[in-house]
């Protein structure tokens, strides 16, 4: 199945006043848009009333080659406070370098208009393609179950 082919179609895109280096420069991300096509309005049907969405984007603004890299560092991290972060795998990070270039990020939802989504915590550039939304909702992983490896608590203990 390596061969295997997969075909992802957006159900609508990001809209956003915020450049792309604000949008990369900013550790909590930025308030925006997502614009649900009119072809997949009906999907969001009774997403009020929610709190927070995963949101499935496609990096389509991604560096030449960022495919390829495997190891990574917290940059933004390094940079917004200036401390040296560990060298880990691209699946043990939130790193926009990855192999299928999937940006899966959690959104607060902050109103509903007609199709757009009007969203908080937006780290996706303007344009990005959207290809799936679902419910962030508690039961899924309960916060108190959540667990961290030793080496990612030092980075936020550092803070």
């Amino acid at each position: 199945m390596p061969n295997k082919q997969i075909l992802l179609k957006p159900i609508g895109e990001v809209l956003t006043d915020f450049s792309d280096d604000e949008i990369r420069n900013s550790f909590n991300g930025v308030r925006g848009k997502i614009l649900i096509y009119d072809k997949y309005k009906d999907g969001i049907c009774c997403l009020d009333g929610f709190s927070h969405l995963l949101v499935i984007g496609y990096a389509d603004k991604a560096r030449e080659n960022s495919q390829a890299t495997l190891k990574v560092r917290f940059r933004k991290i390094e940079r917004l406070y200036n401390i040296k972060t560990p060298e880990v795998g691209v699946f043990a990070s939130g790193s926009p370098d990855r192999p299928n270039l999937l940006i899966v990020s959690i959104l607060k939802l902050m109103g509903i208009k007609d199709n757009i989504l009007e969203v908080d915590n937006l780290d996706m550039f303007n344009g990005t393609p959207i290809l799936d939304i679902r419910p962030f909702t508690i039961e899924r992983i309960p916060k108190e179950k959540i667990e961290t490896p030793d080496w990612y608590k030092r980075i936020w203990s550092n803070q």
